[in-house]
C-alpha cells in the first residue's frame, strides 16, 4: 500500500519515515527530492583508469560483478572541472555554481536529504522516481536501483545521464527527483547490510554517518 499525502506528513511527523531537512509541501503520494551543494557532485575519471589498465598490459575493462566500490571511488572519483571552452569533448563541467551536461554525459550528485526508514523496526520501503516533466528533456535520473531498503537512511547518491538533444544545466536545489513510499507487511528480520553503502551515508563516496 503506497502512502498518500497526508500518510506521508503523517510518517515523517512520527519519524517513521526519515526526511531531513522535513518537506515543506507534499504531492498526492510523492516528496520531491533536491540537490546537494555543487561541492558534492563526482564524475569518473576514465582516462586515468584506462590508463593504469593499459599499464598493466589489461584492455580498458572494469569487472563490475565484485569490485570494491569504495576502494575504485577513492581512485577515480574526480571532481567536476570547470569549463574548457575549447574542449567540445568536455561532457560534463562546471559554470559557476551549475553543472552543464552535455549529450552523452554522465555524473553523480547526491540529493541534499537525508530520506529513509529508522534502523530499528522499520515499517516503510522508499522508491526513488525521477520526474517526468524532466525526463522528457532527455534527464535519466538514478538508473537501476530505484529502492530504499527498509532499515537504511542516508543522502541518496543520484546517477545522473542525458540522453536527449539538448545540453542541460543543474544547479544545487534543483527537485529532479523524488520518493514514493510504501507499507511492508512486517519489519524485516535482518536488516539489508549492502558492501560498500553506509547507513546514514553523507557524501558521494558513500562514507561517514551523519
Amino acid at each position: 500500500m503506497y502512502l498518500s499525502d497526508r500518510d506521508l506528513e503523517f510518517a515523517v511527523r512520527t519519524q517513521q519515515l526519515i526526511v531531513e531537512p522535513a518537506p515543506t509541501e507534499y504531492d498526492t503520494t510523492s516528496i520531491d527530492l533536491h540537490l546537494d551543494v555543487i561541492e558534492e557532485t563526482r564524475v569518473w575519471n576514465a582516462p586515468a583508469f584506462e590508463a593504469q589498465q593499459r599499464d598493466s598490459g589489461n584492455e580498458p575493462t572494469l569487472g563490475v560483478g565484485g569490485f570494491n566500490h569504495d576502494a575504485f571511488a577513492a581512485r577515480f572519483h574526480s571532481s567536476i572541472p570547470e569549463e574548457d571552452a575549447g574542449n567540445p569533448n568536455q561532457l560534463v563541467f562546471r559554470r559557476g555554481r551549475a553543472v552543464v551536461l552535455r549529450r552523452h554525459g554522465y555524473f553523480l550528485w547526491q540529493t541534499k536529504e537525508k530520506v529513509g526508514t529508522p534502523e530499528e523496526n522499520p515499517r516503510l520501503i522508499c522508491f526513488i522516481d525521477g520526474k517526468s516533466t524532466k525526463a522528457r528533456t532527455g534527464l535519466l535520473v538514478h538508473m537501476t536501483a530505484p529502492t530504499i531498503h527498509a532499515g537504511w537512511w542516508g543522502k541518496v547518491v543520484l546517477e545522473i545521464a542525458n540522453l536527449g538533444p539538448f545540453q542541460l544545466s543543474l544547479k544545487e536545489g534543483d527537485a529532479i527527483a523524488q520518493i514514493v513510499v510504501a507499507m511492508i507487511t512486517s519489519p524485516p528480520v535482518k536488516r539489508k547490510k549492502v558492501k560498500g553503502v553506509a547507513v546514514g551515508q553523507i557524501n558521494v563516496r558513500g562514507q561517514g554517518t551523519a
